[in-house]
């Protein structure tokens, strides 16, 4: 099976051995190649849509899986079984990522999490910080012009992390691209911002400053 640039690089950071929920499973594509591309895993597919779960449905019995990879309606990490160690979301927004992973009680039993989103990463890594989850890995990567951040954070606390840049590197090509892309954006949009929208101004030129600092930065 042949996945997208950005759920290869998800499947990456998935290891062997996981009892894994995909929340927000979409067609299942990401779960059919992880089955069949990691050792010893068992795999969960939920949405909270019916619609993408009848198809991931039809996806998984196409491959001849319907009893490997369980697919469920499901709200979130909500009333999850107590042997998912894994959690994985994709390509959601960073806002509604944070908000499934607001309840730190139903992050007891986890060991990996693994998320994809496509926007507001520094509240995705707040949320992680906030409920003891430190990020023991993370890239950007772009596609179809939208940039993903990939993280992977496991149990434990750390309490230097820098919300808005993480452990990114600015060596890196995809860093430097978003970025950059971001200070173009920020300054076309503070030209046409009318002067009464003063904290946002203020707010959008500290953010430029300090995107500026972190790309020259040696």
């Amino acid at each position: 099976m042949k996945l997208s640039k950005r759920l290869e690089r998800v499947a990456s950071y998935v290891p062997d051995n996981s009892d894994l929920i995909d929340v927000g499973c979409d067609h299942a594509l990401l779960d059919i190649y992880l089955y069949n591309n990691r050792k010893n895993i068992r795999i969960l597919a939920s949405d909270i849509n019916e619609k993408p779960l009848s198809i991931a449905r039809e996806n998984i019995k196409k491959h001849g899986l319907e009893d490997k990879i369980k697919v469920i309606l499901n709200d979130g990490i909500n009333n999850i079984p107590s042997n998912i160690d894994t959690i994985v979301i994709s390509g959601m927004g960073g806002v509604l990522i944070s908000d499934i992973l607001s309840d730190k009680n139903n992050l007891k039993n986890i060991k990996n999490i693994i998320l994809c989103p496509n926007n507001d990463f520094p509240i995705v890594r707040k949320i992680l910080n906030k409920n003891n989850f430190q990020i023991i890995k993370e890239e950007l990567l772009t596609e179809k012009n939208i940039t993903y951040l990939i993280i992977k954070a496991i149990p434990g606390k750390n309490n230097k992390i820098n919300y808005f840049f993480g452990s990114l590197s600015n060596k890196d090509l995809e860093v430097i691209y978003y970025y950059t892309k971001l200070l173009n954006t920020n300054t076309n949009i503070l030209k046409k911002l009318p002067k009464k929208y003063l904290l946002k101004k203020i707010k959008l030129k500290f953010e430029n400053k300090r995107i500026k600092s972190f790309l020259e930065k040696h």
